[in-house]
Parts: C-alpha cells; sequence; structure tokens
C-alpha cells in the first residue's frame, strides 16, 4: 500500500473465523437472493437453507478464506477458484494519502465495527475492521454481489 501499510501486517491483524463467518453469510445470502429471483421462497426451505446451507458454505468459506487466499485478494483483488469470478480493486491500491476521498469511503457499522470501500462505486468491494482490545483487526473481505453471483450459481436451484 502506498502509505507504507503492508499486506503483511494487514494479515498479522486479521481474524479468520470472522472473516469466515463473513463470508459464509455472504453466500446464504446470494444464494437465497438467486432463489428468490426464480421462484418464492417458503419459510421452512429458507430455514433449512440457512441451517444446513451453512455447513456447505462453511467448507467453500474455509478453502477461500486462508491467510494465502486473503493476501492474493488484497494484493491482486482475485480470488483463487477454479471460475473465474472477477475481480476487485486491490487494498495495495487504496491511496491512504488522499484522506478526503478516503474518508467519503469509510463507513461507520457500529462504534467498534467499520468498512472501507475499495473503489469510487457501492460495488466494488470492501473491508471491515473490528475494534478488538489490542487495537483494529481485519474482520470481513465483503465481496461485489456480481462475485458472489457466480459462486452461488453452480449450486443447485432446488
Amino acid at each position: 500500500m502506498r502509505a507504507g501499510i503492508g499486506i503483511h501486517q494487514v494479515l498479522a491483524r486479521t481474524d479468520l473465523p470472522p472473516a469466515r463467518h463473513a463470508l459464509v453469510d455472504q453466500l446464504i445470502d446470494a444464494y437465497l437472493r438467486r432463489l428468490g429471483g426464480e421462484r418464492p421462497i417458503k419459510p421452512f426451505e429458507r430455514l433449512a437453507i440457512n441451517t444446513f446451507g451453512a455447513s456447505l458454505a462453511d467448507d467453500l468459506a474455509a478453502k477461500l478464506m486462508t491467510r494465502d487466499n486473503i493476501a492474493v485478494l488484497l494484493q491482486t483483488g482475485t480470488v483463487r477458484s477454479n471460475v473465474e469470478l472477477g475481480s476487485i480493486p486491490p487494498l495495495a491500491d487504496v491511496d491512504l494519502s488522499n484522506v478526503p476521498a478516503l474518508m467519503g469511503r469509510i463507513v461507520l457499522i457500529k462504534p467498534v465495527e467499520s468498512s472501507l470501500r475499495l473503489g469510487a462505486s457501492r460495488d466494488v468491494g470492501s473491508i471491515s475492521m473490528h475494534f478488538a482490545a489490542n487495537g483494529w483487526r481485519l474482520s470481513a473481505v465483503n465481496l461485489p454481489s456480481t462475485m458472489m453471483a457466480k459462486l452461488v450459481e453452480r449450486l443447485p436451484a432446488r
């Protein structure tokens, strides 16, 4: 990154379990949106997807959310997968010296959590940071909806 913060410093301050859980939530949400676009989703089906689908999504998230894969994602903006998913702007390209532009991309989620959009548009991806006892830690990599749709398009619709 331009202002001296390296990817390895970010990785040293990454909480993998919350990052993986955030990806599971994104996968389940994208799958439910996909099904909802094709047909109405019954309440019991939604419960089953949230319960049993989470274990399948967790397996995929565990493969995607390793320290090595997060490093590649933050440096290059690409996700390692056997399917072309597209990319997000790399964290390494965030210009920390342009404070006004940077402040316009930070969203306060709650007093101990904030999100940083990785580009100017709304759906380019973001990272979330939460404040723990020893400082700010990466807690999520939020992929764009187009990437999430490509991840879930291979899942069954029934």
